[in-house]
């Protein structure tokens, strides 16, 4: 596959540890199946995720945590959002170094491979359907330099639908929606009796994960100007303190919990409360972009009828509003859902041993991803929006 040397393998050859590696703009996460069980692998010291933020400030430009924990203190010397670029001119200078899109994926496949490696010699790898065919070119050229031992890769929202098409009974139409630091994704799927296919697909780099941590971080920051009269934007420290706590903002509004932000400057502190109405507020003119540019998605003639289930990604799950709206505007019938974090590595776990055993070929699934029959799977777990219960499989209730 793009110039990756051929190797015969046979399941008999290989563990019951299949790996399967999700990647986006982000981050990459990684399990191993078998046996019935999947783990996470820890990417970033003991973290199950690597983020793609690199340092520039060292002597060797590393990728992880650490990066992602500057982006604010000192933002000239991290790279990020670099995966939607590959192939473009552009360029990050800190001090000595000089990083293009290229260059930034190979520091971060490099810290990845030995994480990897030790797992297995076998991975599956899920990317954004948004990247054109010429950058998943690029980034298994990459892939190989590093050594990873990838042995077949499909655009998620395929992945996650070709391995759930047992839960949708029969044929359907499924919406798939995703947020990384490059954009705001949708993807129609139609589940078939031998195939996924893609209908129709669309990004928003306006509405990507970094737009809204903006939006929240600007929100956040005037509603401490209107209480305290200071304002964090103005402290690196305070800014970044603030970042690190999004996270866990948009979890607790996510499940309609009282969140308080800790703004600690050099000689001051304040902490806000906000309910998640307020949260959401801040991030309404997104939301209703969002729910616009999908509206639109799901327009085109070739879709016959509403989608049978939303699928929104953990990330796209969190943005604060978004899910809600789209469980208010959906048909009685659709059934929404928020993946787990995990979601899209072990739906391509579970597809490596066809890539292994020959039955798919070593091409990059963008488009078409046949099966025999729909395997058995067990049902995502409950999640919430607020008080309201969102679960695979059930119907949207119109009163939530």
């Amino acid at each position: 596959m793009f110039g990756l040397r051929a190797k015969k393998e046979t399941l008999a050859e290989q563990p019951l540890r299949l790996v399967g590696i999700d990647l986006n703009a982000t981050r990459i996460r990684a399990v191993v199946a078998g046996e019935g069980r999947t783990r996470p692998i820890p990417l970033d010291a003991t973290a199950d995720e690597l983020p793609l933020f690199l340092r520039l400030d060292q002597r060797v430009p590393t990728a992880g945590a650490d990066a992602a924990n500057r982006v604010r203190l000192m933002p000239h010397s991290v790279c990020s959002n670099f995966l939607g670029s590959l192939g473009l001119p552009h360029e990050w200078r800190s001090g000595r170094h000089v990083l293009t899109p290229e260059s930034a994926l190979r520091h971060t496949f490099d810290k990845l491979a030995g994480p990897i490696a030790a797992e297995t010699d076998s991975a599956g790898l899920a990317l954004p359907a948004y990247l054109s065919i010429a950058q998943v070119r690029t980034l298994f050229e990459l892939a190989q330099v590093s050594r990873l031992p990838i042995r077949g890769s499909a655009a998620a929202p395929l992945a996650l639908a070709a391995h759930r098409a047992g839960t949708l009974d029969g044929p359907a139409t499924v919406l798939h929606v995703d947020a990384d630091e490059f954009a705001l994704s949708g993807t129609v799927l139609q589940v078939g009796p031998g195939d996924v296919r893609i209908l129709a697909s669309a990004h928003w780099p306006q509405l990507s994960l970094r737009i809204w941590k903006n939006r929240l971080l600007d929100g956040m920051a005037d509603h401490c100007v209107r209480t305290c009269r200071r304002d964090p934007r103005d402290s690196a420290e305070a800014e970044q303190g603030m970042y690190d706590q999004l996270e866990t903002l948009m979890e607790q509004t996510r499940t309609g919990q009282r969140a308080t932000m800790m703004i600690r400057g050099e000689h001051w502190f304040q902490d806000l409360g906000h309910q998640p109405e307020q949260v959401e507020g801040y991030c309404a003119g997104l939301v209703k972009l969002a729910g616009d540019g999908l509206k639109q998605l799901l327009l085109p003639s070739s879709i016959q009828s509403p989608p049978k289930a939303v699928w929104l990604s953990h990330a796209a799950g969190r943005l604060p509003g978004l899910a809600a709206r789209i469980y208010k505007h959906s048909p009685e019938q659709t059934a929404v859902s928020i993946l787990p974090q995990n979601a899209a590595a072990e739906a391509v776990a579970a597809i490596l041993p066809r890539w292994l055993q020959g039955s798919l070929p070593r091409l990059h699934l963008d488009n078409v991803l046949p099966f025999e029959s729909a395997t058995a799977v067990a049902p995502w777990p409950a999640v919430f929006i607020g008080k309201t219960p969102l679960k695979a499989a059930l119907p949207a209730r119109r009163d939530g």
